[in-house]
């Protein structure tokens, strides 16, 4: 069987600006579109747009899109070599539109543009081109085009529209597709999810959760309330309360929140335990490893089974360089103990609460680096003067 194929046109409208890249809730209208299409069967894509976007075009389609600047010298060349690479079916978008897959549970409003989506048989387009005929004459030609298998929406430059009637639908398209997936969705007027995002069956979403740009998770997680996760891979079993999360790598069964922020590449292995008003940068969290709360952790390789005490901070910036702190697996490491990087903690070793370690600590060791404490008795009731 043919590969399904798509010509998508990113045209510009009167104020000069193409509403498929326009954002609809956190991504471009062109991702929805190319992922509406692909979900729809659509594997291979030929893309025309202005010259000035060939890059975020490129950006909303699968990796091996044809991208082609409109005008340009070899655009009639490359449209037949698709042609002929896909004679079957051919899905052709001309005008900038949000699509519903056919068996979308709710209505569309408005009346659906004429002539906007519909399909052919990519041999029989390319006969027609080959005979001198620009594509819209090759197109009314052809005679048997069908409608696009589904329902759409126009796509316009207006905020008022895109508010109150793209991105709802947008929204309740993103909704229908993980309720078909198995993924519980407590709050579907208050969660946000982005059309490139994949959630496993049996997790659950509750209220003001938005997954962003192309996040994976995986089954049996609990996500929010109001938790943002843009660009992860979260594994199974992984509950995420009231955090951001960025960029990251999350492995099973951990637990992050609330109130915490996972800063760009972190890796989170299975069993970790991120805790309140905890943030992460750039660092690895090994199996098992716990930071309940009020810490920082930033360009650290952290082992397994580790105890971060409250108030724990890697001091890693000196004003012009990032160093990097080390840790080894089953140490402790006191509330309030300042790690200045570079520095190692040996496995199994402990910081005394209220130290700033500036040297390596050896494996099994203890460390203590704060004034001796000295008491004054009386003192107070002196200054009081009774």
């Amino acid at each position: 069987m043919d590969a399904l194929g798509a010509i998508v046109f990113l045209s510009r409208d009167e104020r000069g600006a193409s509403p498929l890249l326009n954002d609809i809730l956190f991504d471009p209208a062109a991702l929805w579109l190319s992922e509406t299409l692909r979900s729809a069967g659509v594997e291979r894509f030929f893309v025309v747009c202005e010259p000035e976007d060939v890059q975020a075009a490129a950006q909303c389609f699968p990796e091996g899109t044809a991208v082609v600047a409109d005008g340009n010298a070899d655009a009639t060349a490359r449209l037949h070599a698709f042609l002929e690479e896909n004679p079957g079916d051919v899905t052709v978008v001309t005008r900038p539109v949000l699509l519903a897959p056919e068996g979308t549970s709710f209505s569309l409003p408005g009346k659906e543009p004429a002539k906007s989506v519909f399909a052919l048989k990519g041999a029989g387009l390319l006969s027609a081109l080959r005979d001198g005929k620009g594509f819209g004459e090759a197109v009314s030609a052809l005679g048997d085009t069908a409608p696009w298998r589904g329902r759409y929406v126009p796509l316009k430059n207006d905020l008022s529209y895109r508010a109150f009637t793209v991105e709802p639908l947008a929204r309740g398209l993103s909704v229908e597709r993980l309720l078909a997936a198995g993924v519980r969705v407590m709050d579907p007027a208050n969660t946000y999810v982005g059309p490139a995002v994949t959630v496993g069956e049996g997790s659950t979403l509750l209220p003001g959760t938005i997954l962003r740009g192309r996040t994976t998770v995986g089954r049996d997680c609990s996500l929010g309330p109001n938790t943002l996760i843009r660009d992860c891979a979260i594994g199974d079993s992984v509950t995420v309360n009231s955090s951001q999360l960025n960029e990251s790598v999350v492995e099973d069964e951990v637990v992050i929140g609330p109130f915490a922020y996972i800063r760009p590449h972190c890796l989170l292995m299975k069993k970790a335990k991120v805790g309140d008003f905890v943030e992460l940068k750039n660092s690895t969290i090994g199996e098992g490893t716990k930071i309940s709360h009020l810490t920082y952790v930033g360009d650290t390789d952290a082992g397994a089974h580790i105890n971060f005490g409250c108030g724990t901070v890697t001091v890693n910036y000196d004003g012009a360089q990032k160093f990097r702190t080390t840790i080894g697996d089953g140490a402790f490491i006191g509330c309030n103990t300042n790690l200045v990087a570079p520095v190692t903690i040996g496995e199994g070793a402990y910081t005394a609460a209220g130290s700033t370690i500036t040297e390596d600590v050896p494996p099994d060791s203890l460390a203590i680096a704060r004034e001796r404490q000295s008491v004054k008795k009386n003192w107070a009731k002196r200054r009081r003067g009774n």
